[in-house]
């Protein structure tokens, strides 16, 4: 199992595929096998890396300080760990803010960026989703009613029309064998909630795409649209019948942008 020592964590990795290597940087709650639709088909094109983030999955333990300072430098390292000295990166929700952050203060390490369904900051509002969610977990909730609820902010309301893709997902959400802890997941959610990239963006010199999910409730078109309004030459894309989850509603639509993006 491919580990990289860091000061107090574990964390695991993975990599696949042959070409320009492509880091990609998991959200909240999220871990390498979040991007296991899209993982395969960008591997194809690019040496693709994935690691889990400290205090979710393979990554141990689970109760470790973390910020989004801590997971940018966790990339680096892992950069360096594989000989890689300048990598195309890809973050999804708070993967993205890491992404920025990572782009802003080590631009020669990243060449082109795409941060997709993510902003500058957390906000209030999912601040505050996020901590109730925490709170429920800490209390035992029911699990397949917790999944439920969190489905109905990253997948479309098109997505509950169709049983067989809810049924799959909660099995697949409550059988998952790398859980992630609910000390990991506040810890996470504190991560986000210190994080304020605004700074950042003026900084970041790499070709960026901000892609989105035309229906996403966490980070709706508005807010992606003003994320790339503060990046120098940024470019945005907004892919249609998809949330919050984009990857996973609309992988060939996602892996299609991404894929022409990055070839330039």
């Amino acid at each position: 199992m491919p580990i990289l020592a860091r000061p107090g964590v574990d964390l695991y990795y993975e990599t696949r595929g042959r070409g320009p290597p492509l880091l990609l940087v998991a959200g909240l709650a999220s871990d390498s096998l979040s991007w296991l639709s899209v993982a395969t088909p960008l591997a194809e094109r690019h040496r693709v890396i994935m690691l889990d983030n400290r205090c979710v999955g393979r990554s141990a333990p689970q109760d470790v300080d973390t910020s989004v300072d801590a997971m940018a430098g966790d990339c680096v390292a892992l950069l360096d760990a594989l000989g890689v000295e300048r990598a195309h990166v890809l973050g999804h929700s708070m993967g993205g803010f890491v992404a920025q952050r990572l782009a802003a203060t080590q631009p020669s390490r990243v060449d082109r960026l795409v941060l997709a369904a993510t902003s500058v900051r957390s906000g209030a509002r999912n601040t505050a989703l996020f901590t109730d969610m925490a709170d429920m977990y800490d209390t035992g909730a029911d699990r397949e009613r917790w999944f439920r609820q969190l489905f109905c902010w990253i997948f479309t309301a098109r997505a509950f029309d169709d049983p067989a893709f809810i049924d799959m997902a909660l099995r697949w959400s409550i059988d998952y064998p790398y859980p992630q802890s609910a000390r990991g997941f506040r810890r996470q959610i504190g991560a986000l909630a210190a994080f304020d990239g605004s700074r950042d963006l003026a900084r970041i010199v790499s070709p960026t795409l901000v892609l989105g999910g035309r229906e996403d409730l966490v980070f709706p078109p508005a807010v992606l649209e003003a994320l790339a309004a503060g990046i120098p030459g940024a470019k945005t894309l907004m892919i249609d019948r998809a949330a919050h989850s984009i990857h996973t509603e609309q992988a060939k639509a996602f892996v299609e942008a991404v894929t022409r993006f990055l070839a330039g």
